[in-house]
């Protein structure tokens, strides 16, 4: 649709109603020595009102006038001139026109109002009908092409641009028919960033974008629509723009759902790669440990064999031995993380003194500690805690493990413990070169290493393992350098024990 039959319509319609007057003048000239004046002028209001309902508010103006010109010229007397023999007439005149004026307002405010709903209901209906195939698009390509073959009805035409992965609208992956210019991308960058409509100076007739719509969501802006009028009326765009806002949005929708749908497809892989993994482990360590068990054994016993096995036979059946019981201690590790990791462990808590475990975990690690200098530091009124003893256990004989490996030979290594703000502190202490400090923030992760020394036996399970017991029963857990040394800590919420267990402990 162009200005010029815009304007032709428009002087059509005041045709329309100077043809309306003159066809009343014409139907009303036999029945003027049969009907009333007043009956008349009734006519000609009737002939306003459907002027008004018809064509519009100014025709319907313009036969309110000719109304009265008319029924002056031809009814009142003297007949076929504009001279008013009566005075009275003037009255009439009046009122015929003022009431000719309000009715025409009335009934074209009420044609409008009525034209008004039927645009909204059928934008509506069509709004539907986009929002359902949008609905059953699968790629963004097909969005695109859905999108189009909706603006095609008006004559406009669309360029779909996806901002890419990095969000900051400095590039966008164009769908569409028309390739975008430099100076469009750029405009179409402003609406991105600033999340605000943008509309260009008129450079119709030229395939150019006069308009750019950010595709807003809840979330984030998905990227740009950029609006071509076919034709060289740059009003067919900005008239319409509350429709295509509208399309804006049911389209920023739709990427939304691949954005989401990508997401949970990828959470979706995630959980099953770290459910396989997790059941490798599990079976792995099942299926080995019973092997290993009896390999330990066999070389434990040929170390205790009397008599003596040779010098050299009983070193490398000792050899054997320790490294059997490091692969089994692996093993239980990769277990107890595989079964971490899948949430199927439940916690037996209990309410139990820390130093039960401090002093069970110091008895598993005799060897280990042999060479170092352990110091624990409890006080002894320290409440009881209600955690699992056997996880808790493995907790501080990886803390302890981990601090002798990382200790030289005499170092000090201290456990202390304390309460504050309603958590019980503890804390593992150890002399030593302490943790990489590139590393340090990364010394829970499942297979990270705390040190400089690749050559050092481990496989970075401990620590992830506590982080995830610990985490397990409300906890936290951290790790840090000192001079001197490294520090790990951990806490549990203290809770309150119940009155008989708490007099069970003090008696």
């Amino acid at each position: 649709m162009t200005n010029v039959p815009s304007s032709r319509r428009g002087v059509a319609r005041y045709f329309g109603a100077a043809a309306l007057c003159i066809l009343t003048t014409l139907g009303t000239l036999p029945l003027r020595e049969l009907l009333d004046v007043a009956n008349i002028v009734m006519i000609f209001l009737l002939t306003v009102f459907a002027t008004a309902v018809w064509l519009g508010r100014g025709p319907a103006v313009l036969a309110a006038f000719l109304g009265v010109l008319f029924f002056d010229f031809f009814f009142v007397p003297p007949h076929l001139s504009l001279a008013v023999a009566d005075a009275q007439y003037l009255v009439t005149f009046t009122v015929m026109l003022a009431v000719g004026l309000i009715t025409s307002q009335l009934a074209a405010r009420l044609s409008e109002r009525i034209e008004e709903s039927q645009s909204r209901e059928q934008n509506t209906r069509v709004l539907y009908q986009f929002a359902r195939d949008l609905g059953g698009a699968l790629t963004v390509d097909r969005v695109a092409q859905i999108t189009q073959g909706f603006l095609d009805k008006i004559e406009i035409d669309v360029t779909v641009l996806v901002a890419d992965t990095r969000g900051d609208g400095s590039s966008f992956h164009e769908f569409g028919s028309h390739h975008l210019h430099d100076m469009e991308k750029g405009f179409a960058r402003t609406a991105y960033q600033q999340r605000t409509i943008i509309e260009t100076d008129t450079l119709v007739g030229m395939g150019v974008a006069i308009v750019f719509l950010p595709l807003l969501t809840s979330t984030e802006t998905q990227g740009v629509l950029a609006l071509a009028p076919r034709t060289d009326d740059a009003e067919i765009v900005r008239v319409r723009l509350p429709l295509l806002e509208a399309v804006a949005s049911l389209v920023a929708i739709a990427l939304e759902r691949f954005v989401f749908a990508e997401s949970a497809k990828s959470s979706e892989l995630e959980v099953a790669a770290e459910r396989l993994r997790s059941s490798i482990l599990s079976s792995l360590s099942h299926d080995l440990r019973t092997p290993l068990t009896s390999l330990v054994g066999l070389a434990d016993a040929l170390v205790q064999r009397q008599p003596p096995l040779p010098e050299g036979a009983a070193e490398t059946a000792g050899i054997i031995r320790d490294q059997a019981r490091a692969m089994h201690h692996l093993l239980s590790n990769l277990l107890e993380m595989a079964r971490l990791q899948a949430g199927s462990i439940t916690l037996n808590k209990e309410w139990q003194p820390l130093e039960e475990i401090v002093g069970s975990s110091r008895r598993l690690l005799t060897v280990v500690l042999a060479n170092r200098r352990l110091d624990i530091q409890i006080p002894r009124d320290l409440p009881l805690v209600y955690f699992d003893a056997v996880l808790m256990e493995r907790v501080l004989c990886n803390l302890l493990e981990n601090a002798a490996k990382f200790s030289p030979a005499g170092a000090k290594i201290q456990v202390l413990a304390h309460t504050r703000d309603e958590l019980l502190v503890v804390a593992v202490d150890n002399e030593g070169r302490g943790f990489a400090s590139d590393r340090i923030d990364r010394v829970f992760d499942l297979f990270a290493r705390g040190e400089y020394e690749p050559a050092l036996s481990g496989t970075g399970m401990g620590l992830a393992i506590c982080k995830a017991i610990v985490e397990a029963h409300g906890g936290t857990i951290v790790a840090a350098n000192h001079p001197g040394g490294a520090c790990v800590q951990f806490t549990l919420p203290l809770g309150t024990p119940p009155p008989a267990i708490e007099e069970e402990g003090s008696s």
